[in-house]
This record gives C-alpha cells, sequence and structure tokens, in this order.
C-alpha cells in the first residue's frame, strides 16, 4: 500500500485537546528555499520539550499499532534526532507552499510519511484553505483534501508531492509523522539525513 486516508481519525476531545496543545504555543522557525519551500516549522526536538501531548500520541502504542495494521507491516517512530521524525508544518502566510518532492528515506526499511491537518482555515470561514495537498501516481496528479483530523498516509519514497499556495487570511497547520519498518541506517545516509534537517530545522540540526 502506497497511500491511504482516513476521515475523523481521532475521537473529538482527543483531537481538540492536541489541536489546542499545538495552538497554544506556535512559536517556530520560518523556512525559505527558493522556488521550492516557504512556511514555518517546529522540530521534534523542540515538541518534546514544549508540547509533549504532540510527542507522546506520535510515540503511542495505539497509533503505532493502528498504522502496523493498515500496513500489514510493523513500523515504528523514527529517532528523536531525526528532527522530521515528528514536527508541526504551518502554513499562515500568503504563498506558503512546498513544490514537488518525494520524502527521501535514510534508512533501511520502508518509511511511511504521516499527516494529521490540525487546521485547514479558508476564506469565507468554515471553508477549506486555498492550499492543496497534491499528489502524483503513475503520471496521473490529483488532489487530496486535508480537513481537519483527515490521517494521511503515504510511502513518500514513491509518492511523489506536494502543497499549493495558500491564499491571504488564510491558515494551515500539519502535525507531520514519519514511521519506519526498520530504522537502522548507515553513516552515509545519516549524514545525508543531517544536511536535509539544517535546510527546515537550521544548522543545529548537524549535531543531532
Amino acid at each position: 500500500m502506497r497511500f491511504a486516508a482516513i476521515p475523523d481519525f481521532l475521537p473529538v476531545e482527543k483531537f481538540r485537546d492536541l489541536q489546542r496543545a499545538v495552538q497554544a504555543d506556535l512559536q517556530s522557525r520560518r523556512v525559505h528555499i527558493p522556488g521550492h519551500k516557504r512556511g514555518a516549522t517546529i522540530s521534534y526536538s523542540e515538541l518534546d520539550l514544549r508540547i509533549p501531548e504532540v510527542t507522546s500520541f506520535y510515540r503511542s502504542a495505539e497509533l503505532r499499532h493502528f498504522l502496523s495494521d493498515l500496513l500489514k507491516l510493523s513500523v515504528n517512530p523514527t529517532p528523536l534526532h531525526d528532527q522530521s521524525s515528528c514536527s508541526i508544518l504551518i502554513y499562515d502566510r500568503p504563498g506558503d507552499r512546498i513544490g514537488w518532492h518525494y520524502d527521501h528515506n535514510f534508512y533501511n526499511g520502508r518509511h511511511f510519511t504521516v499527516l494529521l491537518p490540525l487546521l485547514n482555515e479558508g476564506v469565507p470561514p468554515g471553508n477549506l484553505s486555498s492550499s492543496r495537498l497534491l499528489i502524483s501516481e503513475s503520471g496521473e496528479v490529483r488532489a487530496v483534501p486535508t480537513p481537519a483530523n483527515r490521517l494521511v498516509i503515504f510511502e513518500g519514497a514513491f509518492v511523489r508531492h506536494a502543497v499549493t499556495a495558500l491564499g491571504a487570511n488564510e491558515r494551515r497547520i500539519i502535525l507531520s509523522m514519519t514511521f519506519c519498518s526498520d530504522s537502522s541506517t548507515t553513516h552515509t545516509k545519516d549524514l545525508m539525513r543531517r544536511f536535509k534537517d539544517i535546510a527546515y530545522f537550521g544548522l543545529p540540526a548537524i549535531w543531532k
């Protein structure tokens, strides 16, 4: 299985608790890679320190078992030193986006991207933002709706994807998580992962 989406994933109160915890602390680092990405991020280590409700959910046995059953493959969270293992992606300025890309797999096992939208507000209120998740499979591009609490799972090394530009007075906040069937790696792959993290989380990521 390369892609799946589950609407209304969490019970309402549990989802609102997670949503409130994140919205209470949106201090983040803006990222601008010309021609490719613009937005803000909160890294795994920052979340673990400041919003432990998020990292507890990410590392929960309940989530791990659900994904393993769905994928028919035993998967686990990726390590804390990987700043993209669990992060918050914030699109809150007009033009925030990310271009077409694959999620590079820095591990020896299969690697899955799991997204849980926490907020997706457009204009007028009640509408989804103009920012759209696009995926390309077998040359066919389709838009994937990402309302709040719709869990999206895909094998990012094989599913090409992008997020279109945000409009004015809109916001999109995503909990991004990664899971892997074998999180062992090589020195070369780990060095590549560190340099990738620099682009999203700054120079301190090289020492994580």
